[in-house]
C-alpha cells in the first residue's frame, strides 16, 4: 500500500514538474522577433528632391542669380538588390541603383506674356549601402541607415519660355561639363514591412543627403542634394 502511495505521488510532482516547465516554455514564446531572413528586393522612390546652392568662395564667389529662386522638382528612383543577415538584429543591404535629383524654375512677367521655366535632371548609377534591422512579427517596423556611392551617368535640362508676344520655344541642355563624376550620400528610413509567405511589401519614409559637391572643385557653386519622400519596396524570401 506504502508503495502505490508513494509511486502515485511520484507521477504527481513528475506531471506538476511538467506542466510548470511548459507553461513557462509558453510564456518565454514572444509575439516580439527581428527579422533573420535572407531576401532580394525591389524599391521604387518617389521624392521631392532639391538642393543646397552656395557660391564656391574658394573661387570666384558668384552671386545665385536666378538659381536662388529654384524649387523643389519630384523625381523617382528605383534599385534592386539582396538583403543578407549579419546578426539577429542586424543585416546589410546592397545592390544596384538608377537614381535622380534635381531643381527647377519658374518666372511668369507681370507686364506681358515672357515667360521662363526649366527643370534640372542628375541621373546616377549608385550602389546603395546600408544597415538595416526590422522587429515585429508579421508587421515589422524597420529602420535603416547607410552610404550611396554614385557615378554620374547623365544630365538634362528642360527649358521652355515665351515672348513678350506669347510665342513658345523649348529646349534641351545634355551636356554638362562642370559636374563632379563622384557623388556620395547619405541616407536613413523608418518604415513598416507586412510579409506574406515568402513575399513582403514595406512603406517607408526616406531621406536623403548628399555629402560632397554635384560640381567640381572650381567650379562656381557649390551643390548639395537633399531629397525625401516615400519608398515603396517589394521582397522575396529566399531563405
Amino acid at each position: 500500500m506504502l508503495n502505490r502511495v508513494l509511486v502515485s505521488c511520484f507521477f504527481f510532482v513528475a506531471f506538476t514538474a511538467q506542466s510548470q516547465l511548459i507553461s513557462s516554455t509558453q510564456k518565454k514564446v514572444s509575439k516580439f522577433s527581428f527579422d533573420t531572413n535572407t531576401y532580394v528586393y525591389f524599391n521604387v522612390n518617389i521624392l521631392n528632391a532639391f538642393r543646397s546652392l552656395e557660391p564656391n568662395e574658394a573661387h570666384l564667389n558668384t552671386p545665385l542669380g536666378l538659381r536662388a529662386n529654384e524649387d523643389p522638382l519630384l523625381c523617382a528612383s528605383y534599385s534592386f538588390g539582396v538583403s543578407i543577415p549579419l546578426h539577429e538584429t542586424l543585416k546589410i543591404n546592397t545592390g544596384l541603383a538608377f537614381t535622380q535629383n534635381g531643381e527647377s524654375y519658374k518666372w511668369n512677367s507681370v507686364v506681358n506674356d515672357s515667360s521662363f521655366m526649366y527643370s534640372s535632371s542628375y541621373q546616377y548609377i549608385a550602389l546603395p549601402i546600408c544597415f538595416s534591422s526590422a522587429f515585429g512579427k508579421k508587421l515589422k517596423v524597420r529602420l535603416s541607415a547607410g552610404l550611396i556611392p554614385s557615378i554620374l551617368s547623365g544630365y538634362k535640362q528642360n527649358q521652355e519660355w515665351t515672348d513678350s508676344d506669347g510665342s513658345e520655344y523649348d529646349n534641351e541642355i545634355t551636356v554638362q561639363d562642370d559636374l563632379n563624376f563622384f557623388k556620395l550620400s547619405a541616407q536613413a528610413s523608418i518604415g513598416v514591412e507586412y510579409f506574406f509567405g515568402k513575399i513582403s511589401v514595406r512603406a517607408a519614409y526616406l531621406y536623403i543627403q548628399q555629402l560632397n559637391n554635384s560640381y567640381k572643385e572650381f567650379e562656381d557653386y557649390i551643390h548639395r542634394e537633399n531629397a525625401q519622400g516615400g519608398q515603396l519596396t517589394l521582397t522575396y524570401l529566399l531563405k
